[in-house]
């Protein structure tokens, strides 16, 4: 059976959809421009085509699309068909690599090193700081209370062996009481930071309610007074605009499963030639063969003679990595760099999430977090809706497909929503309220 369009059909259960939904009538030119534009992209991920399923779940994992699955099929052909399939696979792994690197304007691409996913870089980027850096008793890192779990347990492992101290800033709580989620920068961390900070690790976007934090202006303090800033940038590549020298930090780890859809098992840690020349020789916490400049031909170790790491981010790289991932890296990094357009991605999910965002508040829904443009992420919405009552109907009765977390119904769009996508949920909404769903 031939599926109609998503965007030809009515919400699911067949309730009709309502013409003061948002729509392209008013919009400005490059409203339409970037409609037009990403409504063309829309077939590549097929799932868009499936009636059943209302897809607004981008900030966890996006469907998969066909620019990667053509580049996960063509990997899979050469292992099947060709003799020596690895000389081609690392030219692609370089591809990849100097694709990411202009994706968030680094250095070089061998500021890049290619890993298991955004734990691993973070993980071993703190490790390796802690040991070149002599972290002990009486120093500090400082943590926002709502950052990633991965962040924060990167650093509190280190407590035990090194005695170093973790400070969490409390945002929850100030939150709570004026019932609003701010984004972050220096006059929050402020009192927490001292002559023995060491470091700081922040998301560059919050996961949970699309935080963009100030950390250009963070690091234009800090940096300067020898403090680390490592930050967590999953939930920034692929979605908007990245400049990592201008940001201004010592490290950043950051999945590929996110903005730059791949599969999982694949990520990236970039660490700043800054950083490199401050803190001494980061050595990785587990190393391998393709860390080490000085290896042999012949595979032998002359345990006399020093090791030689990378002088770059490459010595945190294994060498049996996901070369399946960085195909797909390959060839969507290319797709977004050259096709999207990284700009006209960040626009069209702001206007979506604009869209969304007036809507809910005709509703009387409120929407979680900052309001001003360049405090919130382009593409996430939290809704401020009670999971136990909304998320059953949202997701079993409409097919809708989100996140539920701390602070209600996580909706995010990614470069294949549709405003019809927005039309669609907004009906939802409006028949949720009708039936008295607590807003």
């Amino acid at each position: 059976m031939v599926s109609r369009p998503l965007a030809s059909r009515t919400p699911h259960n067949s309730e009709p959809t309502n013409s003061s939904s948002p729509s392209r009538d008013g919009a400005d030119d490059e409203e339409n421009r970037l409609t037009q534009k990403f409504a063309a992209f829309r077939y590549l991920v097929p799932l868009t085509q499936n009636p059943d399923v209302l897809f607004l779940n981008a900030a966890s994992a996006p469907p998969s699309n066909l620019v990667v699955h053509e580049a996960i099929t063509k990997y899979s052909s050469d292992a099947l068909y060709a003799a020596d399939p690895h000389a081609a696979w690392r030219e692609t792994r370089e591809e990849a690599r100097g694709l990411i690197a202009r994706c968030i304007n680094a250095e070089n691409p061998r500021t890049l090193a290619f890993t298991r996913d955004t734990t691993e870089g973070l993980g071993g980027f703190v490790r390796a700081l802690a040991g070149a850096a002599g972290f002990g008793k009486g120093d500090n890192v400082v943590l926002l209370d709502n950052e990633h779990p991965n962040m924060v347990f990167c650093w509190l492992a280190l407590r035990e062996s090194t005695g170093i101290e973790v400070r969490i800033v409390p945002t929850v709580e100030r939150a709570r009481r004026e019932g609003r989620v701010r984004a972050v920068g220096m006059e929050t961390l402020r009192p927490y930071v001292d002559a023995r900070t060491r470091a700081v690790g922040i998301s560059s976007v919050s996961f949970d309610a699309g935080q963009v934090h100030d950390v250009q202006g963070i690091c234009a303090e800090l940096r300067p007074r020898g403090v680390h800033v490592l930050a967590d940038v999953s939930q920034h590549v692929g979605i908007a605009r990245l400049d990592v020298r201008e940001m201004g930090v010592s490290a950043a780890a950051f999945s590929l499963h996110k903005g730059l859809n791949c599969p999982t098992g694949v990520g990236a840690l970039y660490v700043s030639p800054r950083a490199f020349a401050e803190s001494g020789d980061l050595v990785p916490p587990v190393v391998n063969m393709a860390a080490v400049g000085n290896m042999r031909e012949s595979l032998l170790v002359d345990v006399d003679q020093p090791v030689q790491y990378f002088p770059d981010a490459r010595r945190f790289e294994h060498q049996n990595m996901s070369l399946v991932g960085v195909a797909a890296a390959a060839a969507f990094t290319r797709f977004y760099l050259e096709v999207l357009g990284p700009g006209d991605v960040e626009g069209y999910l702001y206007y979506l999430t604009g869209s969304l965002r007036r809507e809910c508040e005709a509703l009387g829904i409120r929407v979680v977090g900052p309001v001003e443009r360049r405090e919130r992420a382009p593409h996430i919405c939290v809704l401020d809706l009670d999971a136990e009552t909304w998320g059953p109907y949202l997701a079993g009765f409409w097919g809708a497909r989100f996140t539920v977390n701390r602070l209600g119904i996580r909706v995010s769009f990614g470069f294949f929503n549709s405003v019809e996508d927005v039309r669609r949920f907004v009906r939802v909404l409006e028949l949720g309220v009708e039936r008295g769903l607590r807003v």
